[in-house]
């Protein structure tokens, strides 16, 4: 009898013994995965470098939080991690964070947050500005993102689609480079180098884009090109290098040539336009006037600086030339000649 409670005692005692190995064992792991998996912790390697279904946490150089949450996630090396289905979240600016997808990533914790992403990648900010490409690189410290595969960026009613680009998070500026096209509402643009100002913070409530090479921005009632830079927000834009300008005033429609034109709109409607150095602007299919400065403001055409009219009967030598846009008749000052056609 004496034996067999020592038996059952001894068999009870090995499986408490056992079970309590088990829940070591196990409680040893997940703090050595915790070890592993968040950085205040430590960096110790663990013996098992592959987790499952993991919320990785590390920080920038600010202190901020940035979250890493993955289905797969392989430790290859000193604070070097690969996750599979990816979804991070971090600091962009003091108010606001940005989220990013991918199928897979490779996340460097070292001296800077380094983070190559590819497949499907999605980063998204709280205002709503997506850029979509498939393959990313981010510095999570600087707050950059850059790649040269093709990407789609989208913010409310604004898309453009480009080759390269280069993503300045803290100040939302994106800079697109080779084959860019975009649409601002209804408007189109196209350009060899985009810089787009994404940026509400300041009190503006618009966009501001920068086109360099030969770039086009196309609307209902104007469009301009240039061959050098082009500066365009919803109030004004500022083109320079070979500029051309067409558009619509009432009924006439009118094109003009010159190195620098800069206008004033409102609500996408030319309020003032001025145009400086190798100045035409062609009236209609007879009649165009040259000169070196010319503004457009209340219906009118004023050209000056060595201003010669072109017509069906020859050129006119003028000190100025005013063009009523309502009628299209032209008022000469100082006429220094008529040279007729031979």
């Amino acid at each position: 009898m004496l034996k067999r409670k020592w038996k059952i005692r001894a068999i009870s005692f090995l499986f408490v013994g056992a079970a309590g190995f088990v829940l070591w064992k196990v409680s040893r792991s997940a703090f050595s995965i915790s070890r592993v998996l968040h950085e205040r912790v430590s960096n110790e390697i663990s013996e098992k470098n592959e987790f499952k279904d993991v919320v990785y946490t590390s920080f920038d150089k600010d202190s901020n939080e940035i979250i890493l949450e993955s289905s797969n996630v392989k430790k290859t090396g000193d604070k070097v991690f690969d996750f599979s289905n990816l979804v991070s979240t971090f600091n962009i600016s003091p108010d606001e964070t940005a989220t990013i997808f991918a199928d897979d990533a490779h996340f460097v914790s070292k001296d800077s947050k380094q983070c190559e992403m590819n497949g499907n990648v999605r980063l998204l900010t709280e205002e709503g500005l997506l850029l979509e490409t498939e393959q990313s690189f981010i510095d999570m410290d600087k707050k950059i993102a850059h790649g040269d595969t093709e990407i789609l960026i989208t913010q409310d009613d604004t898309q453009f689609f480009a080759k390269k680009y280069h993503f300045d998070m803290g100040n939302k500026v994106v800079t697109l480079i080779d084959d860019v096209k975009g649409n601002l509402a209804d408007d189109l643009i196209i350009a060899d180098k985009l810089i787009i100002d994404f940026d509400k913070s300041i009190g503006k409530d618009f966009k501001k884009v920068r086109a360099f090479g030969n770039s086009l921005y196309k609307t209902v009632q104007y469009n301009i090109k240039s061959s050098r830079e082009m500066i365009y927000t919803d109030q004004y834009a500022e083109a320079n290098g070979n500029v051309d300008l067409d558009f619509k005033k009432d009924k006439h429609n009118y094109h003009v040539k010159a190195d620098h034109i800069t206008m004033d709109l409102k609500k996408n409607v030319i309020k003032k336009v001025i145009a400086e150095n190798n100045l035409r602007i062609k009236v209609d299919e007879a009649t165009s006037i040259q000169g070196d400065f010319g503004i457009l403001e209340n219906d009118f055409l004023t050209i000056t600086g060595n201003t010669v009219i072109f017509n069906e009967k020859g050129k006119i030598l003028c000190k100025k030339a005013i063009l009523n846009m309502k009628t299209n008749d032209i008022r000469v000052y100082e006429s220094k000649g008529v040279i007729k056609k031979n």
